[in-house]
């Protein structure tokens, strides 16, 4: 269903945009993971994602996030012109609730000073973006991993676990672990449960089409841990989903190193590892990993 907003005809995010969207994407390569063609594809259904693409090479995208919220937009990705942002703001200034401009990276921000001046601006430390070498996570050198791979060798002990390469034919295997994901939820998160799994759900749909990769690790045979990741920028991998059963004590630490150790063999320096939601177990999670950075999220509300 198409929106009209801001002036422009957005259109749905789906697969058979993925050559013009991931275009835009390429010539103009941002740091976040929402800047990811799959990314978008995938939290589609959950954000309601549309999408324009303006001259000269601007990619708009639209979302709506709860019933009761007016459409708010992403951060403009590509050419940003003074005239197109003169646009923006006449047309945001006719709405009837001030414009938000969501996920806009301290990038944009120092690029676009004039711009954000005329918008509130609100780190969301929520969803900053937890960045890592490659080389850190897949060697897990030094004291400061030595509980890491402690666990890594209790787990090898426990189990008798084998990894290999995630594929359209055992992508189902994927779904069995949306108990373990709710076992770690708490109510503080900012996305919920089902809204995860929904996401899920389309990457594993869309897996093949999207060109996404990932690892399998399997207990006795057994599906028991999972990543998918793509590729973000030239030196950066994402990774957008990972799994494992909790009932088997450091699977996850299992998979995290193993697809570490794939994503630097294929060159990359840093993997972006997304946000913690909110959620502080999460939080705690993925600080104990030693990130180089956060990638810090903002949030543009116009100024009345």
């Amino acid at each position: 269903m198409e929106l009209d907003f801001l002036g422009y005809r957005f259109l749905p995010v789906g697969i058979e945009h993925r050559a013009r969207l991931a275009g835009v994407l390429a010539r103009h390569p941002q740091r976040l993971s929402d800047y990811c063609f799959s990314s978008l594809l995938v939290w589609s259904p959950v954000y309601r994602y549309h999408h324009t693409v303006v001259e000269p090479d601007t990619l708009l995208v639209s979302s709506v996030f709860g019933a009761e919220r007016a459409p708010s937009l992403l951060q403009p990705v590509g050419e940003f012109p003074d005239a197109l942002q003169e646009t923006l703001l006449r047309r945001a200034r006719e709405l009837p609730e001030p414009l938000r401009i969501e996920s806009v990276s301290e990038a944009f921000l120092a690029r676009h000073a004039a711009f954000a001046r005329h918008f509130e601006v609100t780190v969301i430390r929520d969803s900053a973006n937890y960045v890592y070498a490659a080389g850190d996570l897949a060697e897990l050198r030094g004291r400061r991993y030595a509980g890491k791979r402690n666990q890594i060798a209790q787990a090898s002990r426990l189990h008798s676990w084998s990894v290999e390469a995630l594929d359209p034919p055992r992508v189902g295997a994927c779904l069995e672990f949306s108990d373990d994901i709710a076992a770690k939820r708490t109510t503080q998160a900012a996305v919920t449960l089902a809204q995860e799994t929904e996401a899920l759900a389309s990457a594993l749909r869309a897996f093949e089409p999207l060109g996404l990769q990932g690892l399998l690790v399997r207990v006795g045979g057994k599906p028991s841990a999972f990543s998918i990741f793509d590729r973000l920028n030239a030196t950066t991998a994402v990774v957008l989903f990972e799994r494992a059963r909790r009932s088997e004590k450091g699977l996850y630490q299992v998979i995290n190193r193993e697809t570490a150790r794939v994503i630097a063999a294929q060159g990359f320096s840093l993997i972006n590892r997304e946000e913690d939601l909110g959620d502080p177990g999460l939080r705690k999670a993925k600080l104990s990993y030693h990130p180089v950075r956060l990638e810090t999220k903002h949030t543009l509300t116009l100024r009345a």
